[in-house]
């Protein structure tokens, strides 16, 4: 009777616990809702969602082994927010492109991937890496060298590309470029532009931009990896400790620069809005993750790429200590479909990773 008794009990607390997880798990999603500007330290709480979305998971396989009718609850919790755990982490079946499908390919280069980035003979490699691309439309960001921009456009120009490029953003279009705008809007050091190119008997609204940055310091960035490095080995208080205390910079640095993005996400959506609904693409460094009041508004009304066919966490940061995918490729849903949307893990030479998609236009597009 006592042992009945007890394991009564332990099911009430881990009902309880996952419960909790789900509340938590539903507040993580829903302060996307609320615009940093007005909200900027609540807005955070966005980041903790894998937390809590593993966490959920992690339920799911407790219950099927110790109390299988009590599964229910976590999968509750899954399916409430099943669109968000889309967004953060999709499943796709792979599914062939038309062959009238474009693609398009969006990279942060870190300034082409700095000093390390040559070879013997003095070759950048991330150029020698975009030259070989096939994709139709690249979307860059930070390539501040006009000698390397224009390296990369020598060898690009022979295979049709057109180029553009404002203020560390670079386009190159086998579309041809009808016109080319940058985009006004608050910011402290990023930009972004508008491009229309021509496509078939209609005009492509391209948008390559760099949302603003939370300007983590290389010394910030290195003393939390290192805290985060003593906390897993040692497994201490006083580890733990210090890992807080090395979060709190980060957390005070994204939530100066999180309504800076809000304000800029609401001007493109405005744009997109507008545009629509002729053809859209955006595309670049967001520097927001899946789940965030930045994706979530511009996914109103684009599709997600790596949310249609993409699979798995698809990280493109490779900063250690920060496992995000923080770029993306939206576009018009009603005009095209994407395939086989896929990050390059093997590009190392920059600290993001390149993103592309194929993206095949809709029957009657």
């Amino acid at each position: 009777m006592k042992r009945n008794w007890m394991i009564t009990l332990l099911v009430h607390i881990f009902e309880g616990a996952n419960i909790a997880v789900i509340l938590l798990l539903w507040l993580s999603a829903a302060v996307t809702y609320l615009s940093p500007e007005q909200f900027p330290k609540l807005s955070l709480l966005s980041l903790v969602f894998p937390v809590f979305l593993f966490s959920d998971l992690a339920f799911v396989a407790f219950w099927l082994i110790f109390k299988a009718k009590r599964v229910w609850i976590p999968l509750v919790g899954l399916a409430t927010c099943f669109s968000f755990v889309r967004d953060y982490m999709p499943f796709n079946l792979s599914s062939e492109p038309a062959d009238s499908a474009m693609t398009v390919l969006s990279f942060n280069t870190h300034g082409f991937g700095g000093a390390e980035a040559y070879d013997g003979d003095g070759q950048n490699l991330v150029v020698r890496y975009l030259a070989a691309t096939d994709a139709d439309i690249i979307c860059l960001q930070e390539t501040y060298s006009e000698a390397l921009r224009k390296t990369l456009s020598d060898s690009l120009e022979p295979k049709g590309y057109h180029e553009a490029s404002h203020k560390g953003l670079s386009l190159y279009s086998r579309l041809p470029v009808i016109s080319f705008e940058e985009l006004t809007y608050p910011t402290l050091n990023n930009s972004g532009f508008l491009a229309y190119l021509l496509w078939r008997s209609d005009t492509i609204l391209l948008i390559n931009n760099h949302f603003e940055s939370n300007h983590f310091s290389p010394e910030i960035r290195q003393k939390y990896v290192d805290a985060l490095e003593q906390t897993a080995n040692a497994n201490r208080h006083a580890t733990a400790d210090s890992l807080i205390g090395e979060v709190k910079p980060l957390l005070r640095l994204m939530a100066e620069a999180a309504p800076m993005r809000a304000a800029q996400t609401d001007i493109i959506d405005s744009i997109v809005t507008t545009w629509l609904p002729r053809p859209v693409i955006l595309c670049g460094d967001f520097n927001d993750t899946p789940v965030s009041y930045t994706h979530r508004v511009l996914t109103r009304h684009l599709t997600s790429a790596f949310r249609q066919s993409g699979n798995g966490l698809g990280r493109t940061f490779r900063e250690k200590g920060f496992p995000v995918r923080i770029d993306h490729i939206l576009f018009s849903g009603q005009h095209w479909s994407s395939h086989k949307t896929h990050v390059d893990q093997s590009m190392t030479l920059s600290d993001h990773s390149p993103i592309s998609t194929i993206l095949s236009p809709k029957s009657g597009k």
